[in-house]
């Protein structure tokens, strides 16, 4: 009988040790607040200055956006921030964003995610949840 007790013990922790651990979610997976700030920064700063975009942000407290799209990246992630501005449709919605505009935008965000050595399983996640927004913010 304690031969048998031990088998089935040892049986339940090699079955324990077997299962994969749950795969972290994308926020953890891209680098958390640290990256997701990085990125909102830095692909903020660059859309506000080109000429092709700039329009869009004139009058805008770059420094709240910032923040705001750092919030919503966290949010849209998994993370545990708070995210207190509008709806994507309601804060776009007379900004006449073009198309190209938006897709600007996200070229930009990639080419960021490139360069900060985001995975490319991260990188399409993260497009791929924001992708759908795009009816909500292009209006032009």
């Amino acid at each position: 009988m304690r031969v048998l007790v031990l088998a089935a013990l040892a049986m339940l922790i090699v079955g324990c040790m077997a299962q994969p651990k749950p795969e972290a979610n994308l926020f953890t997976r891209i680098g958390g607040l640290p990256m997701l700030a990085r990125l909102s920064n830095q692909t903020l700063d660059i859309v506000s200055k080109d000429p092709r975009t700039a329009r869009s942000f004139e009058g805008v407290k770059m420094v709240n956006l910032k923040q705001s799209l750092t919030n919503f990246l966290c949010i849209k992630t998994g993370g545990s921030c708070e995210y207190e501005g509008e709806t994507m449709k309601n804060a776009h919605a007379d900004a006449h964003i073009t198309t190209a505009e938006f897709e600007i935008m996200v070229e930009v965000l990639r080419e960021r995610m490139d360069i900060n050595g985001v995975g490319t399983k991260e990188k399409n996640e993260l497009l791929k949840i924001l992708a759908p927004m795009k009816r909500d913010v292009v209006s032009g």
